[in-house]
């Protein structure tokens, strides 16, 4: 599947951190998306807010569940904490899902950025240098599994012997495995291991340099720089309105949270126009895909502005 995507794509960060949303809402939106005409829904993995406070539901458990429960819409992680499942057992999860939805699984992966949460919930909790390190031979690791039979792995965090995963996943030659993250040590395993770029709020500046840095290194260590995927990622903070003056009502109390004009904020905020504006630049940026979230949930008013009146200008 990577690679393969032409058109602006659109996903959806389904809400997750406090107030906490129960699942009939969640699928409830979903299934919203999925009829809007959204491409993807995505779902975030925390046990606590950044925050302190106890986060939602599980995200593996809610994407299965939400495979099972749509027909057409693509369901990923955005992202998973690499830290908190065993890299053989999160390929056996991923290429099971992948099987049950028919092929529609993003696999999105990070090295994890909450020290309390680990910390609070007994898991490891090292310097990012490690944790990334981690997560390179993670990713090493499972797309060995989907691809492979009798796979040994003897890594510094992680070793298999002679391991062999069924069922290997319905997508080929696997699902894209997306890596979160902004820092140039994240962009440089990217351009090694990954299939996309997913960064979090970045500038359109940010995204167009970061991309430009991941194909050249992509072509130094001998990858195809055209399979790049890269994506917009901004979680819980999109704000459409129909008119200037509600947008700035709805967007005072986020705006006063980041502490930054709207003008100066990443996140997608304005009217259709403005938002349209907006994601042509990120498009000439480089992005293959908007994921974000709404700030207006568990209300639907705003995807469903967004999907009538930004979506179809890119289709």
């Amino acid at each position: 599947m990577y690679g393969m995507w032409i058109a602006m794509q659109f996903g959806v960060v389904l809400p997750g951190p406090p107030p906490r949303i129960s699942w009939d809402t969640l699928l409830s939106i979903a299934r919203k998306a999925e009829k809007s005409g959204y491409d993807s829904v995505w779902v975030s993995d925390h046990f606590t807010s950044p925050s302190g406070r106890p986060s939602g539901l599980e995200a593996w458990t809610v994407l299965s569940a939400l495979a099972s429960s749509t027909r057409r819409i693509r369901v990923g992680t955005y992202v998973l904490c690499n830290q908190f499942r065993h890299p053989s057992l999160l390929a056996k999860m991923a290429s099971t899902l992948d099987n049950i939805s028919k092929g529609r699984l993003e696999l999105g992966v990070g090295a994890g950025w909450i020290k309390d949460e680990h910390v609070t919930f007994g898991f490891d909790w090292d310097k990012h240098a490690v944790r990334l390190d981690r997560l390179r031979e993670s990713v090493e690791i499972i797309k060995k599994l989907w691809t492979e039979d009798h796979v040994s792995y003897n890594g510094k965090h992680f070793q298999l012997k002679d391991a062999t995963l069924e069922p290997k996943p319905f997508q080929k030659p696997h699902p894209s495995i997306w890596i979160g993250g902004n820092s140039e040590p994240v962009r440089k395993l990217v351009a090694e291991k990954g299939d996309g770029w997913i960064p979090v709020l970045p500038t359109e500046k940010q995204l167009a340099e970061g991309s430009a840095q991941i194909k050249q290194n992509m072509r130094l260590v001998g990858r195809d720089p055209h399979m790049l995927r890269v994506a917009y990622g901004g979680s819980g903070c999109a704000i459409i309105a129909e008119r200037q003056e509600l947008v700035k009502k709805l967007a005072e109390p986020l705006i006063r949270s980041i502490g930054k004009p709207t003008g100066e904020s990443s996140c997608l905020i304005g009217t259709p126009e403005q938002c349209i504006q907006k994601i042509e630049r990120y498009k000439k940026a480089g992005a293959q895909m908007i994921v974000a979230g709404f700030y207006d949930f568990p209300s639907i008013k705003g995807l469903e502005l967004f999907a009538k009146s930004v979506i179809p200008h890119f289709r």
